[in-house]
């Protein structure tokens, strides 16, 4: 090879240019003669992210010798193949190509990187009997794999059998001893390095960080005697995971430099703590905004609840990933609005983008909020594979899906063909038999579950408990609300608490209901003094009807349910003169119930109304096919009532009695 070929070779800076020069030795007929050509090139298409032409490259060569064999294997680590390194490395050993150093340690960093200890133990055993156990280079990417499949101790023993250390290895440990907690450890070892540069501050740093020693984190940082752009951002995203936005602050307007990763670090605390007009304010700021800076903001504005901000930042962004969309669909689904996620559904599929498990799962959280089979088993049926039923997060929203649209059967195919079913699983299983009426059911499985050593948690009880009362087992609810108390240590919440007060009001156990509620840890919530007056109203308790609504009515006022529900006590208990009481405190706070809302599914496409609704494209053919519907329903000899006043009817027919 020519000196002006070789030197071209050094001074490549792209992909294309490498493509032009090596088309040029392949005119020139130099190129398959020279390993060092080959060398170069194969390292040159791997640090452009050209893997597979330098895998075509390599393919070519009849006999490649150990440096082509590692430039190979390296050039996959670099671009985190890390399974096909460790392939090529058996490939080259079944070939009887002898490893060198930098083979070893190559192979070494792609295991660490998959924390593969099995195979990582393996490869050691070949250090040592390929004589590499005194090579620095192989001995600092031991301690880094055993440090990352947290064997901490086992990199301790190389780390003090080594003979020569430098600066790497003392870094290695204090970095490992830090992300496996140990920073006690990796303290005394830090103040025994002969000498320190900024990666052993800042491994320090991050190690007290990692432990939540936030103080002592920053009172290294202030002893740093250089400190880089890392070691600033460390500082920034210790204080935001501290939740310590006012620190984070300080430290950010006192960085001489800052990259857009910083940027992003300070808007995602200042979105976490929900502090969106300061996140905005630095977002407004920043001179180049990235994907992930724009998706942190539609994030924020979800989690805060200003769906309509959110809706407006991701539609002024000049391009989008997966992670976006799922951020927008996700959010409309998490806020209850189904039918936005699926309108923007479209939209997304218009884009070439292939959708992943987490976006797919808040699609599956859309469909169930519909309720509407068809619509939910069309939209899914174009994103699930077959791999994807491994997941069991998704085949947990599947299993929800169907239940919530109706489909219990389908629920019980899917929750059995799962084969490694978690308390996530079980609980939504369960939750899915209590709301279909099929109690006996949920508490066999809860049963089946206990029986394989699942530990049970507040959710699941709850779901038990929900199943109890669905059917009417007083005796199974409250032995379940004892175990779970008394055997599992659970402190029950409030909606254990309704639900249980809701079990034994339905049952006519009122007193009991009461005496529960009495020995409470925490103050009632409005749903367990609503659980005692719906049952005084089925049991037509009066006097514990009052006790209840007194407490409902200091609770929520506003809320008029709670007076129709205590005006109907007293009207069964014939008590006019309370119930004329209870209408005027409705007509002085000129109380109105919350209009309820339908949704219609029809051709795939979901349709929703409310009460008096005349916002719909065909409002006045719906309004004239109802009006014929109910003209034929009264000359057949039904009874049509206008349900807007149905409420009323029944209190002035309770007054004039």
């Amino acid at each position: 090879m020519t000196l002006s070929a070789f030197q071209l070779l050094n001074n490549c800076h792209s992909l294309k240019s490498l493509k032009c020069i090596h088309a040029r030795l392949l005119v020139d007929g130099s190129f398959p003669y020279s390993d060092l050509t080959l060398n170069r090139i194969l390292r040159l298409y791997s640090r452009f992210g050209a893997v597979d032409l330098a895998r075509k490259v390599f393919d070519e060569i009849t006999q490649p010798n150990c440096f082509l064999w590692t430039a190979l294997i390296h050039g996959h680590v670099e671009n985190h193949l890390y399974s096909q390194a460790l392939s090529l490395f058996c490939r080259m050993r079944s070939e009887s190509a002898a490893p060198i150093n930098f083979s070893l340690s190559s192979v070494i960093k792609a295991l660490s990187r998959n924390e593969r200890l099995k195979e990582g133990e393996a490869i050691y055993g070949v250090v040592l009997k390929s004589g590499f156990e005194f090579d620095l280079i192989v001995q600092n990417a031991v301690l880094d794999l055993f440090m990352r499949c947290q064997k901490a101790d086992f990199a301790r023993r190389v780390f003090d059998d080594m003979d020569g250390r430098d600066i790497v290895s003392w870094n290695s440990m204090i970095s490992g001893y830090g992300n496996n907690g140990r920073v006690n450890v990796a303290r005394e070892l830090f103040d025994k390095m002969p000498e320190r540069n900024v990666i052993s501050w800042t491994s320090m740093i991050c190690g007290y960080i990692k432990v939540g020693n936030i103080v002592e984190a920053r009172s290294l940082f202030e002893a740093m005697p250089t400190k880089d752009l890392a070691s600033w951002n460390v500082m920034v995203s210790g204080y935001v995971d501290a939740c310590d936005i006012v620190n984070a602050q300080l430290i950010f307007d006192r960085m001489p430099i800052r990259d857009i990763g910083t940027w992003n670090v300070m808007i995602s605390g200042f979105c976490k703590a929900g502090d969106m007009n300061s996140a905005e304010v630095l977002f407004d700021q920043m001179q180049k905004r990235t994907i992930t800076s724009w998706t942190i903001m539609v994030d924020g504005y979800i989690k805060a609840g200003n769906i309509d901000r959110a809706r407006s930042l991701f539609d002024q962004m000049p391009e989008k990933n997966l992670v976006t969309w799922s951020a927008m669909i996700g959010g409309y689904a998490k806020h209850g609005q189904p039918c936005a996620a699926l309108y923007l559904l479209e939209q997304f599929e218009k884009q070439d983008i292939k959708p992943d498990e987490t976006f797919i799962l808040g699609i599956i959280s859309a469909c169930s909020q519909l309720g509407i089979l068809e619509t939910a088993e069309s939209t899914i049926g174009k994103f699930l594979e077959p791999s994807h039923f491994s997941n069991i997060q998704l085949v947990t929203g599947l299993i929800d899906m169907y239940a919530k649209c109706g489909n219990i059967g389908k629920a019980i195919e899917v929750f059995e063909m799962t084969y490694q079913k978690d308390l996530l699983c079980y609980s939504t299983m369960i939750s899915a038999f209590a709301n279909h009426g099929l109690g006996q059911e949920a508490v066999f499985l809860f049963e089946k579950m206990l029986e394989k050593k699942i530990v049970p948690d507040g959710i699941i009880f709850l779901a038990v408990l929900s199943s109890c009362n669905h059917g009417g087992f007083v005796n199974e609810g409250r032995s379940y609300f004892k175990r779970m108390i008394e055997e599992f240590k659970i402190q029950p919440s409030e909606k254990h608490y309704a639900c249980m007060v809701d079990l034994l009001g339905r049952a006519g156990c009122l007193e009991d209901a009461y005496s529960l509620i009495s020995d409470m840890h925490t103050a009632p919530s409005s749903a367990v003094w609503g659980a005692l007056l719906a049952a005084c109203r089925t049991h037509s308790n009066v006097e514990l009807a009052e006790i209840a609504s007194a407490e409902l009515l200091k609770i929520e006022p506003d809320n008029s349910s709670n007076y129709v529900t205590l005006s109907n006590v007293y009207a069964a208990a014939r008590r006019w003169g309370e119930v004329a009481k209870v209408r005027a405190i409705i007509r002085g706070h000129r109380m109105r119930k919350n209009r309820g809302s339908s949704w219609i599914g029809l051709d795939c496409m979901v349709h929703e109304f409310v009460m008096s609704d005349i916002s719909h494209g065909n409002s006045d053919a719906i309004y004239l096919m109802l009006d014929l519907l109910m003209k034929d329903m009264k000359l057949l000899g039904y009874i049509v009532v206008d349900l807007e006043q149905t409420e009323i009817m029944q209190l002035n027919v309770v007054v004039d009695e």
